[in-house]
């Protein structure tokens, strides 16, 4: 029971306005005093005090709208309808003692504060806010089960508009009883407060969900496919949601979801976490282009369908598909720009999820699913491994799709399971056994035997070296040793030119496993197996040659060793960050064992392992290491070049300064081709970190689990995600 009004409480106060206070608190508390015997407490004042009485009465009517009845009971939910914690969400906006929503009241009274009776609903704390109300955590008496209740945030200064959105959120939401949608129990106004009542639930959220870690495409997937069923439900019952979004699915704590916030925001604020309202409706990063672009008269049944789009598209890749600084620039964006492919962020993300999740965000509403239903149907059929409706734009691989369609092509390739075909399905199929009886059979022998081939061992592992006496070449032959039995097959090592001739004998098929620079690896046909070492580059000066710096390297010819090495790329890019072109530095091709042959050629450039066999012979016979001044400037224009230090360590013979000499390096990396076994990616992984260290300097494997952005094989993605575990 709230106090009764105490019109003297505060004495600096004027003797009008303290009354007027005292009227509109007695509002607030919902006792409304006879009008009469309050005006007859202040003799001297109830002339002017009728007035301001008056005008509050017209400023209700106005804003306010028809009066609302002291409370409306809708349809009762089952008691075991129990409910979900929606306390991860915010507790409070600022510091301070918890209060209701705006009302009005006197300077320096914060108003109601928590807890707080608001007629059958005891209020304990703030569950969380949006754009137009506040959701509390109460208790309902006499029922004693927990409830949230939701109030107007501006309270009782709530417009007409307001209210009638506030209640049209309500009454759309009991409309509607599916386990998938949140209820509402009940709708009124008390003490001044518009609110209704609705299911508690305990759990988290989808957007949580989405920020504490990434999820599968099967959960992705699954997720999706629950809220299109329970909008499906609501469709067909002639409500349309139009603020889809992460943050209004709840997930309870068996791992069912459950739509919230029926109520269509139109308030856009710089927090597009918020529903708001205006011309455009919903939330910019999850709204359908025709609602960004303020044709909200033209929304419907597809416009959710895009926002269930816009959460797959979340819940598999970890963002929206349009975001900007600003909420204006991500709704440009949700009209005009094509959303990125979700394999464009995420290979591994399955070809067919990534049909489903454009169609729904196809920019013409006709183009989308039919319906809320048809999604979650096509979602049934990926989560069941049959062939989905969905298909991409073109028509030659969408005739192809269809006809994986076919009963017996989905059990010929061995990656669909069909659980009932389509009329058109059976009839081809049925024309196709009558013209050949033989070409089904032929078929799935040979497409069982290439995918048999394709995930076993080879019966020989090629392994690429490098030049002799080089790194690489080092490197391949120790790992064939351990490789040899880990596999339990041959380990052939192969001499090549170095790091692009081992590029492309791993492209043509030529060997299975090749040691490269990370500018080797290019192509979308090679993948990372691991991160092996770092590579420096080496400027060497044969002694009595009068070079003292990079720039002393003009008009004098360099060595960049021979034809396939990756020393002459990296070369390249040194010359690049010097402006040095062929005019000012000839380039000389040279096998490393011919260089000090060349009389002519005082200057070599070598990208190579440090403590090389190769450089420490070199400098033993007199050549001596060329620092390379403004080594960070270098690796700023060429990424995949970084900062690295020589120091005496590496190089005894070197006499170089005690802090060593600057210069840049690539990474080596162990690559395969992009559709290796995976069983062999593994075993070389076994091998490669099996203890001892099998290189010096090599990369370990838990800092190798650490490396982002690299195009890892699967296998290998799989490995690491382990070991870092």
């Amino acid at each position: 029971m709230n106090p009764a009004p105490d019109p003297t409480r505060d004495q600096d106060n004027d003797p009008l306005d303290a009354a007027f206070a005292a009227y509109l608190k007695s509002c607030d508390s919902g006792e409304f005093p006879d009008r009469k015997a309050f005006l007859a407490q202040f003799p001297e004042l109830a002339d002017q005090l009728l007035e301001l009485i008056e005008a509050a009465d017209m400023l209700g009517s106005v804003t306010g709208g028809e009066a609302l009845a002291e409370t409306k009971v809708l349809p009762r939910i089952p008691n075991d309808a129990e409910t979900i914690d929606q306390g991860f969400m915010s507790a409070a906006d600022g510091e301070g003692k918890l209060t209701l929503p705006l009302a009005n009241r006197p300077a320096g009274d914060p108003g109601p504060t928590l807890p707080y009776q608001l007629g059958d609903y005891h209020l304990q704390s703030i569950l969380g806010r949006g754009g137009m109300g506040v959701v509390y955590r109460a208790i309902q008496h006499p029922l004693q089960r927990v409830v949230a209740v939701k109030l107007i945030r501006s309270g009782m200064l709530a417009s007409a508009a307001e209210v009638k959105r506030f209640f049209a959120e309500a009454r759309a939401a009991a409309k509607l009883h599916h386990p998938n949608i949140v209820s509402v129990f009940h709708f009124g106004h008390r003490d001044g407060h518009h609110f209704f009542s609705m299911e508690y639930v305990s759990g988290s959220d989808l957007a949580r969900k989405i920020d504490d870690a990434s999820l599968t495409p099967q959960q992705a997937a699954r997720y999706v496919r629950d809220v299109a069923r329970a909008i499906d439900y609501a469709h067909r019952r002639g409500v349309l949601h139009r603020d889809l979004k992460p943050a209004n699915v709840l997930i309870d704590e068996n791992d069912c979801i459950h739509i919230t916030d029926f109520g269509l925001a139109k308030q856009i604020d710089a927090d597009s976490s918020l529903t708001g309202s205006g011309v455009a409706v919903g939330t910019p990063s999850y709204m359908a282009p025709e609602q960004a672009s303020g044709h909200s008269d033209r929304s419907g049944a597809a416009s959710d369908i895009y926002s269930l789009g816009a959460i797959l598209f979340a819940t598999t890749t970890g963002r929206p598909p349009f975001s900007g600084n600003t909420v204006m620039q991500t709704m440009m964006k949700v009209i005009h720009d094509e959303p990125p492919r979700l394999r464009s962020l995420l290979p591994d993300v399955p070809v067919d999820l990534e049909t489903i999740c454009m169609k729904c965000l196809e920019k013409e509403p006709h183009k989308r699913y039919a319906s809320a239903a048809a999604l979650a149907d096509d979602l049934d059929r990926f989560l069941d491994d049959r062939p989905i409706l969905a298909r991409p734009r073109p028509p030659v691989l969408r005739a192809l799709n269809w006809i994986e369609g076919v009963p017996l092509v989905a059990a010929v390739t061995g990656r669909r399971r069909l659980a009932e075909a389509s009329p058109g399905h059976r009839r081809f199929q049925a024309a196709v056994l009558l013209l050949i009886v033989l070409l089904p059979m032929m078929l799935a022998a040979f497409v069982s035997i290439k995918h048999t081939q394709a995930q076993q061992m080879p019966e020989r592992i090629e392994l690429a070296g490098g030049l002799e006496g080089g790194v690489y070449s080092e490197f391949s032959q120790q790992l064939s040793q351990r490789l040899k039995h880990r596999a339990g097959v041959p380990v052939n090592v192969s001499p090549t030119g170095g790091s692009e001739d081992n590029r492309r004998r791993l492209i043509n098929g030529q060997v299975h496993l090749a040691p490269l620079q990370a500018s080797a690896i290019n192509t979308s046909e090679l993948s990372v197996a691991a991160p092996l070492f770092f590579e420096a580059v080496q400027v060497l000066v044969r002694d009595g040659a009068a070079i003292r710096n990079i720039e002393d390297l003009r008009g004098h010819p360099v060595a960049v060793g021979p034809e396939g090495s990756g020393s002459r790329l990296v070369a390249e890019y040194l010359f690049d960050s010097f402006s040095m072109d062929e005019q000012d530095v000839e380039r000389r091709v040279i096998a490393w064992p011919d260089l000090e042959a060349h009389g002519d050629v005082d200057v070599a450039v070598i990208c190579i392992g440090l403590r090389s066999r190769l450089v420490s012979g070199l400098l033993q016979r007199g050549w001596t290491l060329l620092p390379v001044d403004n080594a960070i400037e270098v690796s700023l224009q060429h990424p995949t070049l970084n900062p690295m230090t020589i120091t005496p360590a590496d190089f005894p013979a070197a006499r170089l300064p005690p802090a060593g000499i600057a210069t840049v390096g690539s990474t080596a990396f162990l690559a395969v081709r992009a559709d290796a076994p995976d069983t062999l990616v593994t075993a070389t992984l076994d091998a490669l970190y099996e203890d001892p260290a099998l290189f010096p300097g090599m990369i370990t494997s838990r800092n190798a689990a650490e490396w982002q952005g690299l195009a890892f094989h699967r296998a290998a993605r799989q490995y690491f995600a382990q070991r870092a575990e």
